[in-house]
């Protein structure tokens, strides 16, 4: 018999983490559980932890499928390696530097089968070394927005790790990530989720703790992969809306969130030479949704499109300073 849910996770480099999102996934209050991590060809010893952690649920064991990448692919192939080994109706994911609260699956299963959800949404702690912040996950009561909602990725977020979602959805082809796109993954997917789901329900509660001290994880610095995933996603996301003739009908909702990325490329990279490259991209954007950025954000653009490269790496470095000051 299939089980219930699939709960997959992706390792790489989590040494100092995998132990307490391994205790956290076998110390869950819901029963029917399949696990399934796969190994990036991770250099560290998190496989050996997560081994040691798993001795201690014997009662879990047999629950627990781990997977070998040969060679370091990336978070999407991970991602992808799991999703083709689940055979749970619904999956969860969870990144192993995170973990989550005991009753998270129990409830929002729950929930999924009282609405006959695709869909169950919840909020998220946001774990800083310094303080703790809820961060909810807002859903329209009206239908009809929530595809909307997750394209301006403001108040409704394009998180994975804080859903419960009907796995005949993760397998529409669409619904997969594409090979080599390891940041803006989680979005890529969610917006198709979304578009392709039929009922979305929420539960009002923050299970989820989402690890922002990992030094390694992916989305610190900004590099040139960063930028060309960015770029990937949008094209193909227009793509998709045209592909199911609803570009026009959306159109005037990419022009923000496209230049929301681009400011957050420009402000996080270390790389002065990436933004000369990329100073360009969404231009456009930029221009007509500048009044909506913050001061700091509208001062990083006009030295990004006046080609005052060496003063935004100084003005980067000021908030860098300023962001680590505040995280002590």
């Amino acid at each position: 018999m299939n089980p219930t849910v699939s709960i997959l996770v992706p390792i790489y480099k989590v040494s100092d983490y995998i132990e307490k999102c391994a205790e956290s996934l076998f110390k869950q209050t819901f029963e029917d559980i399949e696990y399934i991590f796969v190994n990036d060809d991770t250099p560290d010893d998190s496989v050996e932890k997560l081994e040691a952690v798993i001795k201690c649920f014997p009662a879990r064991k047999d629950k627990v499928t781990i997977l070998h990448h040969q060679a370091n692919q990336g978070l999407a192939a991970a991602r992808n390696t799991a999703l083709d080994a689940a055979k749970g109706a619904y999956i969860a994911v969870v990144d192993s530097d995170d973990y989550i609260e005991p009753d998270m699956i129990e409830v929002m299963y729950k929930k999924a089968i009282e609405a006959n959800a695709d869909i169950v949404v919840s909020d998220m702690i946001m774990e800083y070394p310094n303080r703790t912040e809820i961060l909810e996950d807002y859903l329209s009561t009206d239908d009809n927005e929530h595809f909307s909602d997750i394209i301006r990725n403001e108040q409704s977020h394009s998180f994975l790790c804080d859903k419960l979602v009907r796995r005949d959805l993760y397998l529409l082809p669409e619904c997969r990530v594409p090979q080599g796109l390891d940041y803006y993954e989680d979005r890529h997917v969610m917006s198709r989720l979304y578009y392709f789901a039929n009922i979305i329900v929420k539960v009002n509660r923050a299970f989820y703790h989402y690890v922002h001290y990992n030094s390694l994880a992916i989305t610190k610095n900004k590099t040139r992969m960063h930028f060309e995933n960015v770029v990937t996603f949008w094209n193909s996301f227009e793509d998709f809306l045209k592909e199911h003739n609803e570009y026009e009908k959306y159109k005037h909702l990419l022009a923000l969130p496209k230049a929301q990325s681009k400011v957050r490329l420009m402000i996080d990279t270390n790389t002065a030479s990436l933004r000369s490259e990329y100073a360009d991209i969404f231009a456009h954007e930029e221009l007509i949704c500048i009044k909506s950025f913050r001061r700091g954000e509208r001062l990083m653009m006009w030295l990004v499109r006046n080609r005052h490269f060496n003063m935004a790496q100084w003005f980067h470095d000021i908030l860098k300073w300023k962001n680590k000051k505040h995280n002590k």
